[in-house]
């Protein structure tokens, strides 16, 4: 059972059987030591794809790591499915495998756990990818992930209490408490998010960019997070409001039918209406009025994290749905579904799954994901890990994980590198906005156009963020995930605690 393995020659001696310590056990390759002052992280998925690497599945490969098994403590899938599905992000991994969260730890942040949820993370991490040799294997193939929850447990207890979770919310969490750890600002300024009454410019989205990285920079910021413009149209006098919001993850509607996941994509990007106590508080009307509401995709992250929403709640009844999405796993192109013209191509690969078999209030979470070593499929079941030739049971694919496939290395998101991007602005990269844009500068004049189109041969910034403030408030009935800021910060202890390896 579990990790597929060789097992050790007959004729092999015990004695020569070697042991390592904790220090060489730990050690990363060389292509995953990063600095902490990295401008950019390699792509490994794509450079190893190009090199069209293949090995036999069947044979154990000693330099394929991160097929640790984790033990199920009790209703504690969700955690291990979403910790696998985290292992296998490549560029995070080589983050942490490099030790570089040991500089970048903000203990004053009072948003942080004072690096304590970072600690632990990274040392599970260091452990999932820890180098053993063949015949060590059978011995280390599982391990318990006790320390990490006990540590998260201080945080945000939900998690630590042996009930059934969701995955999705423990990702949000997670990620979100990571951030706060490693947010390289150490004092965040004031800023004011801008609403604009006219379809923004790419200067409005790159100065309402900036302002966010004025706040908000770390390894999370860098890999996952996006820019979303958000549009609220009054029905009675036709004024509108835009707004751009960060994100992290695309919570969208899953269809009740077989359906493509471009579709469900589609379905989240449609005009809403909001009637009643739901409609927009218009600032023209100075009245609730019924309204319009939109999302654009205007800047897509590196990594990109697609939440399928399968659970239905409303005030009839709650149940799941069970739909099967079909999800490629190579090329899901975002061309026609952003609203501005990417510097970089916004396509992506499939590298992990979540999961949820079961039903609303009983169900199991699994995992698959694609090995960044020898680029093989396994399944991830608590501590039972398998190869796959690709994802299977599609129905019940909870969360998808991408890598943008069009880019070398994933690059640090810093002011400065907004500054130097300015200037190296083309025609050929000109960000061009769709139609509704075009649109409303036609009635502006002749030389307002000419002077709109000089001002904007522009790029925008790679990958956007989307993080917000602290505790996520999920709202369940709209076709986006939000996250909003809590009323009152957590507060957090004191205490150090010291990581300790487990055997």
């Amino acid at each position: 059972m579990g990790i597929c393995q060789t097992k050790p020659k007959v004729n092999e001696p015990q004695s020569k059987m070697k042991k390592m310590n904790t220090e060489q056990r730990f050690m990363p390759k060389p292509s995953r030591i990063l600095d902490v002052n990295y401008k950019q992280i390699p792509n490994k998925f794509r450079r190893q794809a190009t090199q069209k690497r293949v090995q036999q599945i069947q044979q154990f490969d000693s330099d394929t790591q991160g097929l640790f098994g984790l033990t199920n403590l009790g209703n504690t899938c969700f955690l291990n499915s979403s910790i696998q599905a985290l292992s296998n992000t490549q560029p995070l991994t080589d983050y942490f495998m490099s030790q570089l969260h040991i500089k970048e730890i903000n203990p004053e942040n009072p948003l942080s756990s004072q690096g304590n949820v970072v600690k632990s993370f990274a040392q599970l991490i260091r452990l999932l990818w820890q180098k053993v040799d063949q015949y060590q294997y059978d011995d280390m193939k599982v391990l318990k992930p006790s320390q990490f929850i006990s540590t998260i447990g201080n945080y945000n207890p939900i998690f630590a209490e042996g009930t059934q979770e969701d995955a999705h919310e423990f990702i949000a969490f997670i990620l979100d408490m990571i951030h706060e750890d490693l947010n390289r600002i150490k004092k965040k300024p004031y800023v004011e998010q801008a609403k604009f009454m006219k379809f923004p410019t790419n200067e409005d989205a790159e100065e309402e960019w900036k302002k966010y990285l004025s706040r908000n920079q770390s390894i999370i910021v860098d890999l996952f997070q996006g820019q979303m413009l958000d549009t609220l149209s009054c029905l009675t006098c036709k004024s509108s409001r835009y707004c751009f919001e960060p994100f992290m993850y695309l919570s969208v509607p899953v269809l009740n039918r077989e359906c493509e996941l471009q579709e469900c994509i589609e379905e989240f990007l449609k005009k809403e209406t909001l009637k009643g106590d739901e409609g927009w508080n218009c600032t023209n009307c100075k009245s609730r009025r019924d309204s319009n509401k939109k999302i654009d995709l205007w800047s897509m992250p590196n990594i990109l994290i697609i939440h399928l929403k399968r659970f239905k709640f409303n005030s009839q009844f709650r149940a799941k749905i069970r739909s099967l999405v079909k999800y490629p796993l190579q090329n899901l192109s975002f061309e026609n579904l952003v609203c501005t013209k990417q510097t970089e191509k916004p396509t992506y690969d499939l590298y992990a799954v979540i999961n949820h078999s079961g039903t609303l209030t009983s169900g199991h979470y699994t995992a698959y994901a694609k090995n960044r070593d020898d680029l093989h499929w396994y399944h991830y079941n608590d501590a039972l890990v398998t190869p796959v030739q690709q994802p299977e049971s599609l129905n019940d694919a909870y969360l998808l994980f991408y890598f943008k496939n069009s880019v070398e290395e994933f690059k640090r998101q810093t002011l400065e590198g907004i500054n130097v991007s300015q200037k190296r602005k083309t025609i050929k990269n000109t960000i061009v906005i769709k139609q509704t844009m075009l649109n409303m500068h036609s009635q502006q004049s002749n030389s307002n156009i000419s002077d709109y189109k000089k001002n904007n041969n522009i790029n925008l910034a790679p990958s956007i963020s989307s993080q917000a403030q602290k505790k996520m408030l999920f709202r369940k009935q709209t076709k986006h995930f939000q996250i909003v800021k809590a009323s009152e910060q957590p507060s957090f202890q004191q205490e150090s605690y010291v990581i300790q390896e487990e055997n």
